[in-house]
């Protein structure tokens, strides 16, 4: 049943005093699902005809059909209630929504079969941008297994081989990368399960929870890659203190998507590129900024600018199309990315 093609007329009537069974199965068939951007969802933020009007009229009946012999703690109807009110939230773009989770399916190619990454999205409060996954960690993410044949090749070819709890013999990556604005973790998490390396996850203390969860709903998965991820805190305001469960602070490749929000950020991403890449010729640093506007653009140029004074060469550039949902008709946006190496000296 697809909220597209329903019209509230056809709803089971209130004052008919449906039964639970005839409720509970509209309001499941009504759920709008997040996107992962995988394809075009069938169903959109526009309101059926009627609907939000039926939805209040959920909110505002009192059920009183539902007796004691049917509903005698109440729990049916309030699972009405919460149903109904889901249904509304999930009409009002994604910071009414409250929790989510999507699965992120990677499609299988010549070095790995099809992956699927879990991500929890808490709900999104005040500024706390992080508990959100932006459009470019998924786009940049299906590149990665380019990447790791090209771009990065070098860096994923020494291993260390050892057998998983399922008995499958596999060759464990003994290369480190590092994610700045880790986020929901979706990047880092598919790099590290995509080329079976270590990858340590970084934001502000506020994400560590949530990093901390992502990383256990896809243990499995990447036990089966010989993967090893973990999360850590990371300020780019006081990076000299920052990773304190890093014993190693040195990475032969660091990566961050969308991690451009602020004029001084440019230079914070630059200085922490240069603080936790390892000074080697081999090493890499790839960042993606969406092109959302002139503001982002302009960010965009600062960093490769500031990188250039560093002492790095970028060594390839491209952009990728990704969707978002944070606006109510899920746009797309164009997002550039950089990949920088040490200049010869």
């Amino acid at each position: 049943m697809g909220s597209q093609s329903m019209n509230a007329l056809d709803f089971p009537r209130l004052r008919d005093e449906p039964s639970f069974d005839e409720m509970l199965g509209l309001l499941s068939a009504l759920e709008l699902k997040p996107s992962s951007w995988s394809t075009q969802s069938s169903a959109t933020l526009e309101d059926t005809p009627g609907l939000s009007g039926y939805l209040t009229s959920i909110l505002k009946n009192s059920f009183g059909w539902l007796d004691d012999s049917v509903d005698p703690d109440g729990e049916k109807k309030e699972m009405l209630w919460d149903l109904a009110s889901k249904r509304i939230s999930e009409r009002c773009g994604r910071t009414a929504m409250g929790e989510i989770s999507r699965t992120w399916d990677l499609p299988a190619s010549t070095t790995h079969p099809a992956l699927s990454i879990q991500i929890r999205e808490p709900p999104l409060v005040g500024d706390a941008l992080g508990f959100k996954t932006w459009g470019t960690a998924w786009a940049i993410a299906q590149k990665l297994d380019e990447f790791g044949q090209t771009h990065f090749q070098h860096l994923l070819g020494s291993r260390d081989t050892f057998t998983t709890a399922s008995g499958e013999f596999i060759q464990h990556m003994q290369t480190r990368v590092l994610e700045l604005g880790a986020g929901t973790g979706l990047l880092g998490l598919s790099a590290a399960a995509l080329w079976r390396t270590n990858v340590v996850l970084t934001d502000l203390p506020l994400f560590q929870d949530n990093l901390s969860h992502n990383i256990h709903k896809n243990s499995f998965l990447l036990e089966e890659r010989g993967a090893n991820v973990t999360c850590d805190v990371l300020d780019w305001t006081d990076g000299e203190n920052g990773l304190t469960k890093c014993w190693n602070k040195e990475f032969e490749l660091v990566i961050a998507s969308d991690p451009l929000y602020d004029e001084s950020h440019p230079q914070m991403v630059a200085t922490m590129i240069k603080r936790y890449l390892k000074n080697d010729v081999s090493s890499r640093a790839m960042v993606a900024v969406p092109l959302r506007d002139e503001k982002t653009k302009g960010f965009a140029t600062d960093l490769r600018e500031i990188l250039d004074g560093y002492g790095f060469s970028i060594l390839s550039e491209g952009t990728v199309v990704c969707r978002d949902d944070w606006s109510s008709n899920g746009e797309e946006v164009r997002s550039w990315f950089g990949i920088w190496g040490f200049a010869p000296a």
